[in-house]
């Protein structure tokens, strides 16, 4: 045998190909049935989840990347590569100062040589922080613009809404949206876009307490976890082309905002938004029953 001239040669090429090793000892007819169990799991886990690569396939099946690797690739499953993004100017001039960046106290960078990469929020425990954004929806040879608000901690979209110009009324509609169903954050952070720098976000947002945090110029990546969600979510609405009117387009960003919101597993909470947030309101209430309960 092989392994008695070499004890290592089935570690190397298990490694090179990918497989476990172990499974070089196994009759060949049961790897391949259970392969075949494997390629039904994620041929159906893709058509609910098309877009799942590797990590979140991973966690819906509860297997290991490298088998989930493997089986994907007998299946031929591919993800469709993201459109090159467009850059569009924004109109208008801000009606107030500019204020500080009060969310970056919070913030460290996921990799500080390389500050592209965006911010790391996980510090945040006991603070609630919304970050808010827009972006373009080529449709029916114009634009129409989509305005979101998500809550940092359980990356729920809060609040949303879709219209024809990106102005400050239609981030503050997301806003109002948001607020309509959510307790007030205490921070609420933006770029320096003049639609979030508006009398009426101001005016709003002291009444309620919040605390306006604004990313400072030229530094995308400090608002860049919605930057991203935005890029993503438009990938996954996919071809704008086959909605017919702007009610169509509507209904199906609500769908989609719906499964992104219910269903659809965020990497870094191994589970849903809504998952997440109702099992930190499980937290919280058996907390305040503790210490409830000692304080008298």
């Amino acid at each position: 045998m092989l392994d008695e001239v070499d004890p290592g040669w089935l570690a190397h090429f298990a490694r090179v190909l990918r497989v476990d090793r172990t499974g070089w000892y196994r009759p060949a007819t049961k790897q391949l049935k259970r392969d075949e169990i494997a390629l039904r799991q994620i041929e159906q886990t893709h058509l609910e989840h098309r877009f799942y690569g590797v990590a979140r396939l991973a966690l819906h099946l509860s297997w290991s990347k490298n088998k989930t690797r493997r089986i994907r690739n007998l299946a031929g499953i591919k993800i469709p590569t993201p459109a090159k993004k467009y850059k569009y100017k924004k109109s208008g001039k801000a009606e107030i100062d500019t204020p500080p960046n009060i969310l970056h106290n919070y913030a460290v960078f996921k990799n500080k040589e390389r500050p592209q990469e965006g911010m790391d929020y996980s510090g945040m425990t006991n603070i609630v922080a919304w970050v808010q954004d827009f972006t373009y929806i080529r449709f029916e040879q114009s634009f129409c613009y989509l305005a979101g608000v998500i809550n940092l901690k359980t990356r729920e979209m809060a609040g949303w809404r879709l219209g024809t110009n990106h102005s400050s009324d239609l981030t503050y509609s997301a806003l109002l949206d948001a607020l309509s169903k959510h307790n007030a954050p205490a921070i609420l952070h933006s770029d320096q876009g003049s639609e979030y720098l508006s009398y009426k976000h101001q005016l709003l947002c002291q009444r309620l307490e919040i605390q306006l945090s604004v990313s400072n110029k030229g530094s995308p990546w400090q608002n860049g976890f919605m930057e991203r969600f935005m890029l993503t979510f438009k990938h996954e609405l996919g071809p704008i082309s086959s909605f017919k009117g702007l009610a169509e387009l509507h209904e199906a960003i609500a769908l989609q905002i719906h499964y992104y919101n219910t269903k659809r597993i965020h990497t870094a909470l191994k589970m849903s938004p809504v998952a997440y947030a109702t099992s930190l309101t499980t937290k919280e209430l058996k907390r305040d029953k503790v210490l409830h309960e000692m304080g008298g």
